[in-house]
């Protein structure tokens, strides 16, 4: 769109990970890339990660839990299957 700004895209929706931003042509981008762009390569659904989001909340984390106790773990987990392979039913 003619006249377009960039903007952070936190400011449109915190789900958004840290760093990502609507682009001037006003689509989303997370971890630098085209979101409508990764939709026509690989199709949708797809999941997007921006590794650098990822690396910085797992850092808060572990500050967090580190200022309170020395005995601790973080463990990611997800409880989402993304597998392409189609299952015989």
């Amino acid at each position: 769109m003619p006249g377009r700004t960039t903007q952070d895209a936190a400011a449109v929706s915190p789900v958004y990970p840290i760093g990502s931003r609507i682009n001037e042509a006003g689509r989303l981008e997370v971890g630098g890339c085209d979101v409508v762009e990764l939709a026509g390569e690989f199709g949708t659904p797809a999941y997007v990660y921006a590794e650098d989001d990822i690396r910085a909340r797992a850092r808060a984390y572990v500050d967090a839990f580190r200022a309170r106790t020395d005995r601790f773990e973080v463990i990611y987990a997800r409880e989402d299957f993304p597998s392409s392979a189609s299952s015989a039913t």
